[in-house]
This record gives structure tokens, sequence and C-alpha cells, in this order.
């Protein structure tokens, strides 16, 4: 977004410059009626997504707007800098004192500024669009009312620039916005034409709160006259379901003077019924309550997309449990007969009921090794889905590193001894004991260093290290000598069901889930597991772990 002086006609599409302008000016110059003494400034965030363009601030000085014009948004950026940054309201109560402001508390004490309040403009999408700040002469702490205040210029703000961006009718305002302009006067007349220049619904009511005043640009909204609305004419154009609610909790702002926030629907001059956020809150004077000041903005296209949001979710979880249920069921169903396979192909390599031939026993072991590898393939989907369905429970101990080496240790041997691969753990501390889930630890490291096996070619090297990368943090690292992983690779191998084709795992192909599923149990105890590559050099694999006790020297 430019600067609203320097928009030029290639930007019109979005919205007039120059009613953007008066829109902002005219609502910065309602809310500083509203809070005497203060400077109000509104601030663009540029296309750049960095850079601060002045928007609105008619009372504060030429030099400093030209000063900041153009600043950069950061971690210690001011107050409007540093708010755009961290997309949060930032309260600089003393800015002589505050280190946000260092880089511009001389500029600040040039021109009398001594306190500054900004809280950003965001869009539904989170996305910066802004800043609105409040600025004082002498240094100030916000109260309940001015946060209020803010909440509300924020909001109105907000709807200026997203309507300003995509409403082309308000080109052709911008004569009629700048002749308003020209002609407000302090008079009550003044704040009513003022009202009317915001592209927002605008409103105030009495003490009791009987609406007194509602802008033109609200009724014909409705399809009514103002007179329809005002007093409690406004009640009429409620939902029947919502009036209760909705004029209970007035009553109850109108008895305490907290601010009113509720969301209801109104009867549009299509005759549907759109939901509305309406806000007030109470201006006071001597303690007392002299007015209520409110807004109506139109949330309809929100509460649509955030039902179909729920919808979806809700389908997503209907769905993933039904996955996760299917699964059980199969897995069960699955497991049964391979179990009797298992065990019959058993029997008869022991000689029951009676010895099998050479060639009868050589089938048999391949039927027995193809049992065991489909069970493991029905055990890591049915993880892989309990994962999803966050049905995985841990039960976390203290384990010894040793513990682990040694059971790794024994179940991948005969794996490397057959493909004649070096094997080297002198670099580990047994004596490291980590916080973690013993099987669900030994799990991934057996599948990390079979995933290193596979992928090795012969006469290779697998080397494991442990180590203490930080404080309150231990790790394993396998370091294998195969084909390595490309860039690309390396982006995907932790998504489930991704397998990497190579002449050395061809076969017997696995499903693609064994990285994703030891990922997810890392960081179901708090860890991490993470991947990196030389294509043609190797690839190593680090597990870290929260230790139970950090080692003397680490």
């Amino acid at each position: 977004m430019r600067d609203v002086d320097d928009v030029d006609d290639a930007t019109s599409d979005y919205a007039s410059a120059a009613m953007l302008r008066d829109s902002l000016d005219a609502l910065v110059r309602l809310i500083e009626r509203v809070a005497p003494g203060m400077f109000g400034s509104v601030l663009l965030l540029d296309d750049d997504c960095i850079t601060l363009r002045h928007g609105a601030a008619p009372n504060l000085p030429v030099g400093y707007r030209k000063a900041i014009d153009g600043e950069r948004i950061g971690p210690s950026a001011g107050s409007c800098g540093t708010a755009a940054y961290r997309k949060e309201r930032v309260i600089v109560r003393d800015i002589k004192t505050d280190p946000l402001w260092t880089n511009y508390r001389t500029l600040a004490e040039q021109y009398d500024l001594a306190a500054c309040w900004s809280t950003p403009i965001l869009d539904t999408d989170d996305r910066v669009l802004g800043t609105f700040a409040m600025y004082y002469g002498e240094p100030k702490e916000p109260t309940s009312t001015d946060i209020a205040l803010t909440e509300m210029a924020t909001l109105l703000a907000k709807n200026i620039i997203k309507r300003a961006r995509s409403a082309a009718e308000l080109r052709s305002r911008t004569e009629t916005a700048e002749r308003l302009a020209a002609a407000l006067s302090e008079s009550e007349a003044r704040f009513r034409t003022m009202a009317e220049t915001i592209p927002v619904q605008v409103w105030t009511a009495k003490p009791d709160g009987l609406l007194d005043f509602v802008t033109k640009r609200t009724a014909d909204f409705f399809g009514l006259s103002v007179s329809d609305l005002v007093a409690n004419g406004w009640l009429d154009i409620v939902h029947p379901d919502d009036v209760e609610r909705v004029t209970k909790r007035w009553r109850q702002s109108l008895e305490t003077g907290d601010p009113y926030d509720v969301e209801f629907r109104l009867l549009s001059e299509d005759g549907r019924y759109r939901w509305h956020l309406v806000r007030a809150n109470a201006m006071r004077a001597d303690g007392h309550i002299v007015k209520w000041f409110g807004v109506t903005a139109d949330i309809e296209e929100h509460k649509r997309l955030e039902a179909a949001l729920d919808a979806a979710l809700a389908d997503a979880r209907k769905a993933n449990k039904a996955k996760a249920d299917f699964l059980a069921t199969m897995s069960h169903e699955l497991r049964t007969p391979l179990n009797a396979i298992g065990g019959y192909a058993q029997l008869m390599l022991d000689g029951i009921p009676t010895p099998a031939t050479d060639g009868q026993q050589n089938y048999l072991r391949r039927i027995a090794k193809s049992q065991r590898h489909l069970l493991s393939l029905i055990e890591t989907v049915l993880t892989q889905a309990k994962l999803e369905a966050g049905k995985v429970t841990y039960h976390i101990t203290e384990v010894m590193a040793q513990e682990a080496l040694e059971v790794i240790d024994t179940l991948t041997a005969p794996q490397r001894r057959e493909k004649r691969l070096g094997y080297d753990s002198g670099g580990c501390d047994p004596k490291l004991k980590f916080r973690a889930d013993r099987e669900k630890l030994v799990q991934i490291l057996l599948n990390v260093l079979s995933n290193a096996t596979k992928f090795t070619p012969s006469e290779g090297l697998i080397t494991l290290t442990t180590s203490v990368p930080s404080p309150g943090v231990g790790a394993f690292s396998v370091r294998d000598t195969g084909v390595g992983m490309s860039p690309e690779q390396i982006e995907v191998v932790f998504e489930p069901f991704v397998q990497f084709d190579n002449p050395l795992s061809r076969e017997q192909k696995g499903t693609g889930l064994g990285m994703p599923i030891s990922r997810e149990l890392a960081r179901g105890m708090g860890g991490d597991l993470v991947a990196s590559s030389d294509p043609g050099v190797g690839s190593t694999f680090t597990l870290s772990l929260p230790l139970a006790s950090t080692p003397a020297g680490a």
C-alpha cells in the first residue's frame, strides 16, 4: 500500500486515494474529539510488508509526520513500528525512558511528544494493514476507556482501509467528502457529518440506552429512515431469537458501564437477516456516563466462512475417526490369519507332522519371512493412524543410552552382517540419561538404523554417536555412507508414504511411514528428528530428546 498522498490513477481499482485519506482523517478527528488532548495517527503498511507510510494525522506536527513517513517496522522501532512487527498493542508511557524509542527519542522531544500507544490494524487473516496510534504531550498511562477507544478506532480503521480497497463506488464520493471535511465545525453537526463520512455504521445513545443518533448510511443499509432506528426502534430489526440475549447484554452495559460487544442478526434491506458485530463504549465526564458511542459492522461473510470451516473440521474429524476404526478392525482381521500362517509354517519347519524336504523348508522360510513382513507393515500403518488420531500414549521414564544401544545393536546386527557393513558406536556416551518412552526410543533408533542399512551399499559404514547439543538436550546421530538424498528428497523424507527409488531398496519395499512415524514419536516425547545429506556421500539422522540430567562438563 502506498502513502495515500501519493496514490496515483494506477491504484484507483482498489479505492479513491482522496476518499481513503479523508475517511482516515475523519476517523482520527472523531477519536480526538472523544479523547481531548490526544493526537491520533494512522500509518499504512506498504506492499513490501516492512515500510510504514503516512495515512492520517491531522493534528500531529507536519515535520514529525514527514520524518516518520517511510520508517521500517522492527522489534525496536518506536511504538508503531514495533506494534506492526509484533502484531500486538504497544504501550509506551514515557518516550524519554522507553528503550523502544532509542532511535526516535530526539525527534519526539523536538515536537513535545511524551507518550505513544499504538495498536496494529489487522485484517481477518491476521495480516497487518497499518497502525493506529494515540500521542500525548506528557507521560501517560492508558485507562480501560482509552484501551476500549483504541480497539474501536482500529476496528473502524480496518473497515475503512478494506472498503477503500474494494469499493469502487467510494471514488464517486471523493468530492462530497472533501466538501464535508472543509465544512466541519466544532458543533454537534460536525460530529455527525464526520460520522457519515466513515464507511461503517455509526450510532450514539443517551446514558439510558436510547439511541439519539444514527447515520443515514446506517439507515440506508437497512432500508429504513433514521427515525425508524432511534430510541428503541432498532430492536424491531433484531432477529427474534437474538432479542432477549441482545437486550440483556445491553442492560448489563448500561448498568455497569462495561463495553458492549455482541454479535447478532439484523434484518437487511433485502429481507434477509445478516450477522453483525456491534460494539459500544461509554463516554464519561466527571465520572458519569454522558454518551454511548457505537459502531455496527456486517460480518455475514465472516460467519459463513467460520461455519464452513467448522463443518469442514467436523467432517475431517469424522473421517479421521472412521479411518482409525477401519484400520484397527482391519489390522485385527489381518493379523489373525497371518499369525496362523506363521504358526503353521513354523510347525512344518520343526518337522510337524512330518519332516519337510530341503526344498519345502526353503519355501516355508520364505512364507515365514513374508508373514513377518506383512505383520510389520500392518503395525506400521496402525501406528500412523494412532498418531494422526492423537491416541498414542507415552510412558516417560529415565532411560540410559546404554540400554537402547544394547537392544538396537542386537536387533540390527543380522542385517549388517548380511550386507557386510561396518558399524561404529564408539562415539556414544553410554551414561547419558534421557527422559523418554524406552520402547519408542528403541523403535525410532531401529527405524533409522534399518533405513541406513537399506540405503548403504555392501562394505559401507554406519556410525552411531551421542552428543549434548544444548543444555538439557541429548542427541543420537546415525551417519551412513549410503547413496544420500537430494535437497528435494530431504524436504519430503518425513512426509507419509514417501518412498525413494534406488537399486539398494527395490527388494521388499516398505510403506514409506518409518521416518514420519519416528519424527512424530520423537516430538511426542518433547524432542525431534531431523535429517541432512550429501548425495553420493551419505545421510545423517539426528534424534534429540530431553535429558534427565546434564552430564558434568556438557
